[in-house]
């Protein structure tokens, strides 16, 4: 049961999303009840390399840029996320740190997912683990082509 406004925001934006619209009510629900609305201000880090994991996030609004630092080039934009996507999907990995620096490059708002709740929950609810798994799978496809096609865009610029 969805209990706060935010919670009800959080649920609405879960099921119009792109990722999240096929998961079954239950899980959004679920999903709703950890969300926890967030601001970023301009350049402001969300995350470092090798950080530790702590949360998934849901750019409500703004632009998020996911950048990695190269000895030549110093800061290089990896992918450019606006809203309705989501960030930090290694979170929800054992193990896993942070491969690269996040940023505000707007004013951003997000929805933060606490990994170790959400991590909890799908102790209780494998179609949720699942669910989460496949949204992760997708959403990483999509960046991995994207860095692919900044790559050749580069590399024909050079």
């Amino acid at each position: 049961m969805v209990n706060t406004r935010e919670e009800l925001r959080a649920l609405k934006l879960l099921r119009s999303n792109e990722l999240t619209r096929d998961m079954e009510t239950k899980q959004l629900r679920m999903l709703a009840t950890i969300a926890r609305e967030v601001e970023f201000e301009v350049d402001e880090v969300i995350y470092r390399q090798g950080d530790r994991g702590r949360g998934l996030y849901l750019i409500i609004s703004g632009e998020v840029v996911i950048e990695t630092k190269t000895p030549e080039h110093g800061y290089v934009i990896l992918n450019r996320l606006e809203p309705g996507q989501f960030f930090g999907w290694s979170s929800l990995f054992p193990y896993e740190y942070k491969m690269a620096w996040t940023r505000a490059s707007k004013p951003t708002r997000v929805f933060a997912f606490d990994a170790a709740r959400i991590k909890e929950a799908e102790q209780s609810d494998q179609v949720l683990a699942y669910a989460l798994a496949r949204c992760a799978g997708k959403a990483m496809i999509e960046r991995i082509k994207w860095t692919r096609k900044q790559l050749a865009d580069q590399l024909a610029a050079a």
